[in-house]
């Protein structure tokens, strides 16, 4: 079968930025093993214009998009135009069409033919305009979190019919024994924290160094480091990262001259030397990850990993070595570190086997492919199951009387509503435990909505 590939951000054979890449690099590279011509079109940038393969999938960077975010659309009419003929001719050429964190709204030029999607994130413009207004004939997504909150954004739209929408986990790859293990935390000098995030203020870099300067004052007699990545010039795809002086600005301003560690981005085939010469990986941001690699990738490579409690990072509570936080919490940032210090080794081998498990590369290879060379056509019915029956939005947890949203980075208070909510997060808004104001500013905001349910037609 022939699969034309779409991509509205760039793809380099030398290096991969971000997950989402990571995951495209690897089906470009895996999709030909099940007997499919794969050919990827994606993003131009400046130092990537010429026709280059991975793995037996050809990959033609000629679109003409900007290859930045944000406002990857910022360009020529006339470069609009090219791009809508390349894009017409690969959906000639393909029998499948797959558009990979889709964001590209120029469906006339894909030649009337079935389109099979993906979103990696639901925070910019891109997906949530291609989620809301263009239809696709399935929807792949990494986790169930994205999913729900998908879905439940599609119920408040008042939306009836949609397609379904597949979870296929992110795949991790494993080079070693479950059972191998390295303590490196034991006799410590030096402590070394890596923050291995794009260089961006939502991913968490105050936060990562203000955890780092309130660890050093807990812990005196050793020396705490914290790696952090900066990007040289022309290797950046994204206008929000701060460049080298702004980090050092913010070191200096949280007095961490001397713990910031600062170097050039890693490339992603070189990262597992970065998380073994770790103690502790750290993601303390209020970035929504809807999947979140980082700290799984951290404790394959026998490195515990804390994260704060936000987005996806909320479905790895069954991962012993990964510790969730509340995001802006500080001190229980710093707890978490200390206790991961001391973490036990059976406790990194029982997470890199609920990775294995539940994270399987192979899996997330067959599970794309399935789907993208599935002829089958399901539509989805959306119905209100009660007027009065309120469903906890799937982007909010509560944590004792308090519910935090991660799309405002802000908890609410509601009284009693830790334990008046039922097991299955639905409430009753007339109950008489709850604050009848508090329930009706919180569904004004999107920490409740209407509960519901989705059944194939």
């Amino acid at each position: 079968m022939r699969i034309a590939i779409f991509s509205l951000a760039p793809l380099n054979d030398k290096s991969i930025m971000g997950g989402s890449q990571k995951i495209l690099h690897e089906l470009s590279a895996s999709l030909g093993d099940y007997g499919h011509e794969v050919k990827v079109w994606c993003s131009a940038s400046e130092n990537n214009q010429q026709k280059f393969t991975i793995g037996d999938s050809e990959v033609y960077p000629n679109l003409l998009f900007r290859g930045k975010f944000p406002s990857p659309y910022q360009v020529s009419p006339i470069n609009l135009i090219k791009t809508f003929k390349v894009i017409r001719e690969g959906s000639d050429w393909a029998d499948k069409i797959y558009l990979h964190a889709d964001g590209i709204y120029l469906r006339d030029s894909f030649s009337d033919k079935k389109i099979i999607r993906s979103f990696h994130d639901f925070i910019y413009d891109e997906s949530i305009i291609s989620a809301l207004s263009l239809n696709a004939q399935s929807t792949i997504v990494p986790s169930d979190y994205l999913k729900n909150c998908i879905e439940a954004t599609l119920v408040l739209s008042k939306k009836n019919i949609i397609e379904p929408i597949f979870t296929v986990p992110n795949g991790i790859s494993f080079d070693e024994k479950l059972s191998s293990m390295i303590n490196k935390n034991k006799n410590l000098r030096e402590v070394n924290l890596l923050f291995p995030h794009r260089p961006q203020i939502t991913k968490g870099i105050i936060e990562a160094i203000k955890i780092a300067v309130k660890l050093q004052s807990k812990i005196p007699k050793n020396k705490v480091n914290l790696m952090m990545p900066y990007f040289c010039e022309g290797v950046n795809n994204d206008d929000t990262s701060l460049s080298f002086d702004q980090i050092l600005n913010i070191a200096k301003n949280q007095k961490a001259e001397n713990i910031i560690k600062l170097h050039e981005w890693v490339p992603y085939q070189n990262m597992k030397r970065f998380y073994s010469l770790a103690n502790i990986t750290i993601c303390p941001g209020n970035f929504i990850e809807s999947f979140g690699l980082v700290p799984l990738e951290s404790v394959v490579n026998n490195t515990p990993a804390i994260c704060s409690s936000v987005g996806g990072f909320r479905n790895y509570t069954d991962i012993p070595a990964i510790k969730l936080f509340p995001y802006g919490d500080i001190d229980s940032a710093v707890d978490n570190i200390l206790d991961c210090l001391e973490i036990p080794s059976d406790d990194i081998i029982i997470s890199k086997e609920v990775i294995s498990d539940k994270y399987s590369y192979k899996n997330m290879i067959s599970g794309y492919e399935k789907i993208i060379t599935s002829d089958s056509v399901m539509r989805q019915k959306i119905t209100i199951r009660n007027n009065y029956n309120l469903r906890l939005a799937p982007w909010c947890y509560i944590e004792n009387d308090y519910i935090y949203n991660d799309y405002k980075s802000e908890k609410l208070f509601l009284k009693n509503i830790g334990s008046v909510i039922s097991n299955n997060k639905t409430l009753d808004a007339k109950s008489k435990e709850l604050d009848s104001d508090i329930i009706k500013k919180s569904i004004d905001l999107g920490y409740f909505i209407e509960d519901y349910k989705i059944e194939n037609i």
